[in-house]
C-alpha cells in the first residue's frame, strides 16, 4: 500500500469506554489505518478482540507514554509502515484527520505533518479554550503529529528521553525536529480531540475545573531540571543534543524558579 499508516497509542489504566472511543476513531479514518496499541505493564484483555496490534510490555515505565511510544514507532518502522501517527489513549481523531495529513504530505513532501486540536473535558465536552503556542505552530502535542519515514530518527527521541523530562515529551520531540532539520508542515485544522487534564483550559472556557488537574508544578520541575548541568549532560549523553536552545523563551521563563 503506497500510504501504509500505522497509530500508535500507549495506554495504561484508561477505562473501557474512554479506550475504546480513542480505538474507534481510529478505525474510522481513511485510507485504511493499521491501529498499534501498547500497553504500559497494565493489558486490558477486552484489546485482544479489536482489529489492532497489541504489544503488551511487562511493567509500567512511568514516563508519559515515551517508552510504549518509542517501541511502538519502532515496530511500524520494522513491518514497513510509510507514515506513522500518534494518539494517546484519552484523546480521539475526528473524521479525515489522516487523510488531511496525508494530503498535506502530498502537497509539501514534510516529514512531519501536524494539525491542531479540538479542547474536551474528561467528560468529553467541548471547551472553549486554545493555546497561542500551537496557532503559532511553537507547540505541537503528541496526538496531533505523524512522521514519514524519512523522519524515522525522531521515533527514537521517545524512549531515548531522560524521564524527567516527560512531562513536557511533545515539547522535547518538537525541540529535535528542529535540532535534526526536519521540516514540519500544519493542516492548522483541528481534526483531533484533546481530553483536557489541564486547569488552564477549563478557564478560559469558564468552566470550574474538576479536581486533580494538571497546572505550572506539573512542567516546572522538567524544566528546571533541563537547564541544570545534569540535564545537559543527561540529554547530551542520551539522545545526543540539548533542547533547551530550541524551545520558546517566552514559554520557559515563567517556568523556571527564581
Amino acid at each position: 500500500m503506497l500510504n501504509k499508516v500505522a497509530v500508535i497509542t500507549p495506554y495504561y489504566k484508561e477505562n473501557n469506554e474512554i479506550l475504546r472511543m480513542c480505538h474507534e476513531s481510529v478505525l474510522h479514518q481513511t485510507p485504511q489505518t493499521d491501529h498499534i496499541l501498547v500497553a504500559d505493564g497494565h493489558p486490558n484483555p477486552l484489546i485482544e478482540d479489536w482489529s489492532c496490534k497489541h504489544i503488551i510490555l511487562p511493567h509500567s515505565h512511568g514516563d508519559n507514554g515515551n517508552t510504549p511510544r518509542g517501541i511502538g514507532a519502532l515496530m511500524a518502522l520494522a513491518e514497513g509502515y510509510q507514515f506513522i501517527a500518534f494518539l494517546d489513549a484519552d484523546n480521539w481523531y475526528h473524521k479525515d484527520h489522516i487523510a488531511s495529513l496525508l494530503s498535506l504530505y502530498e502537497d509539501t513532501s514534510s516529514p512531519i505533518c501536524c494539525s491542531f486540536r479540538t479542547y474536551h473535558s474528561l467528560e468529553g465536552l467541548i471547551l472553549n479554550a486554545k493555546e497561542t503556542d500551537e496557532d503559532n505552530l511553537m507547540h505541537v502535542d503528541t496526538s496531533c503529529i505523524m512522521l514519514h519515514k524519512n523522519a524515522s530518527k525522531l521515533a527514537t527521541i521517545w524512549a531515548l528521553m531522560p524521564k524527567t523530562l516527560s512531562p513536557i515529551c511533545d515539547r522535547i520531540f518538537l525541540a529535535a525536529s528542529k535540532h535534526f532539520n526536519l521540516q514540519m508542515s500544519s493542516t492548522k485544522t483541528r481534526s483531533v480531540a484533546f481530553r483536557s487534564q489541564y486547569i488552564d483550559h477549563y478557564l478560559q472556557a469558564g468552566i470550574q475545573p474538576p479536581g486533580d488537574l494538571k497546572g505550572l508544578g506539573e512542567v516546572e520541575p522538567a524544566i528546571n531540571y533541563l537547564f541544570t548541568k545534569k540535564g545537559i549532560d543527561d540529554c547530551q549523553r542520551m539522545m545526543n543534543f540539548w533542547p533547551g536552545s530550541y524551545l520558546p523563551k517566552n514559554w520557559i521563563l515563567p517556568h523556571i524558579a527564581p
